[in-house]
């Protein structure tokens, strides 16, 4: 499963359907799949190469995964589709439902926002489909770290 490449796809601004936020049984994810990617004109990215014939056979754009990290894979469909990533917060997708993030003040954040976030935080940035909140918290260094390596791997 492609779980993390997915969060990394949807944080850069890519709009991101994963399997699990379908629901098909596993016996027929492949056809369910492959049957909203014929409908939305979507883009198969897999580590399954019978799924990927698969795609390839009814006219579908994939790129097969054969890296094992995230960040590789994330160079492989760069080289592969001819896209960069940018992770910037005004363009991101929620991580974990696709949706699109608008940035809020912060009054408008509630409960879910620890009070000491609130304090020390300026910009935050909510789903509108599922209402997480987010903001640029201590993980960011990592995010920012992780894209820098992705940079100098892509070249």
């Amino acid at each position: 499963m492609l779980g993390k490449l997915v969060r990394w796809l949807r944080l850069s601004g890519h709009d991101v359907v994963y399997i699990n936020d379908i629901g098909a049984a596993s016996e027929e994810q492949d056809e369910v799949l492959l049957s909203h990617a014929l409908q939305e004109k979507r883009i198969i990215l897999t580590r399954d190469s019978g799924l990927y014939r698969k795609a390839l056979r009814r006219g579908l754009r994939g790129v097969f995964i054969r890296e094992d990290d995230v960040i590789g894979q994330l160079v492989e469909i760069s080289k592969r589709l001819g896209q960069r990533v940018d992770i910037q917060p005004e363009n991101s997708r929620c991580p974990l439902c696709n949706g699109l993030l608008k940035q809020v003040n912060r009054s408008e954040v509630g409960m879910e926002v620890p009070e000491n976030v609130k304090v020390a935080q300026e910009e935050f940035w909510k789903c509108i489909r599922c209402g997480k909140t987010y903001w640029q918290g201590s993980h960011w260094e990592t995010i920012e770290e992780m894209i820098s390596r992705y940079n100098s791997l892509l070249g």
